[in-house]
């Protein structure tokens, strides 16, 4: 039996170097005569924990070629950094990263997608005015409205929008004490803003992410914020992290003119780790874990 076991896992052995062969073949010479499902669900077949940096390329190659699950081949890309990273061979990796981005030219690879253009192709005066008037549509009615996560990120660090981020990120504080009462001002929120035109039906996936309308490619994200017992909470990030004084009042910021938490650097830590001075264009959120922790609020948007 053990023989067997052996035989078995060296002939997948074999065959995962040959699916990674045809999948570089193909990055390499675009004969556009590649089947990306039937390798997808092979390479499916042949996964084991845990994985080899030859699984983790043909994977991430084969998704590229098919343009699909862009979040999980940028979780993967870090994972293969990281190997690379431990054994010395960082070369490899971004010669590696290199072949995927000629590959892919124009288009270039996000979290949420393969994208004709990212913030380093985009007019940033015409972003930040379309900003502007989400903003103050919410605002004349009352709401308190913050630079939130990637958009945060890069008007703090950058001073600017991070150029291989793609979409805005927002967050709007809600009258509310607990978990359950911000999800029905949540819910409530969405309603109003579909009355006045506000939502990207079109985008909309999930319950706890207000999509507003979109300018060009470049997607509008509206996170929850509250306050309770003192503590702030922002969807998905901050959990009572941060006590509501050191994010409250907002104030403008310094690039925009839009409002920022009062300190955006304790935020940030929350949001992106120690290291968020340092760009990492295949940082990946801990979604997982993070929606434990708002789990009674996101069962109450559903």
């Amino acid at each position: 039996m053990a023989q067997e076991d052996q035989g078995t896992g060296q002939a997948n052995d074999v065959r995962l170097k040959e699916i990674k062969s045809i999948a570089l073949a193909e990055i390499l010479t675009e004969s556009g005569d590649f089947d990306h499902w039937k390798y997808y669900d092979e390479l499916n077949e042949l996964k084991r924990r845990p994985l080899a940096t030859a699984w983790l390329e043909a994977y991430v190659m084969v998704c590229v070629i098919g343009r699909i699950r862009p979040a999980k081949v940028t979780g993967f890309l870090k994972k293969l950094r990281e190997k690379r990273d431990k054994t010395g061979q960082r070369p490899l990796f971004d010669r590696f990263a290199a072949q995927l981005k000629t590959y892919l030219h124009p288009l270039v690879l996000t979290n949420h997608g393969y994208r004709e253009a990212n913030f380093e192709r985009v007019d940033h005066n015409q972003v930040w005015s379309h900003v502007g008037d989400l903003v103050e549509a919410l605002e004349v009615e009352g709401f308190e409205v913050f630079l939130n996560s990637g958009t945060l990120l890069g008007v703090t660090r950058e001073k600017a929008l991070i150029g291989h981020d793609d979409d805005v990120d927002l967050a709007v504080i809600l009258d509310a004490a607990t978990e359950e009462d911000a999800a029905a001002e949540w819910l409530r929120l969405r309603e109003w803003l579909d009355m006045r035109g506000l939502c990207d039906k079109d985008a909309q996936r999930a319950p706890e992410i207000h999509k507003l309308n979109s300018i060009g490619n470049v997607e509008v994200d509206l996170f929850p914020a509250w306050v309770r017992d003192g503590a702030m909470f922002v969807y998905p990030h901050t959990y009572g992290d941060l006590d509501a004084a050191e994010v409250l009042p907002l104030r403008p910021c310094e690039v925009t003119g839009h409002k920022v938490p009062k300190t955006p650097e304790k935020m940030l830590e929350i949001n992106y780790g120690e290291n968020w001075q340092k760009p990492d264009p295949l940082f990946k959120f801990p979604w997982a874990s993070a929606n434990e922790k708002f789990e009674n609020f996101l069962k109450a948007v559903q």
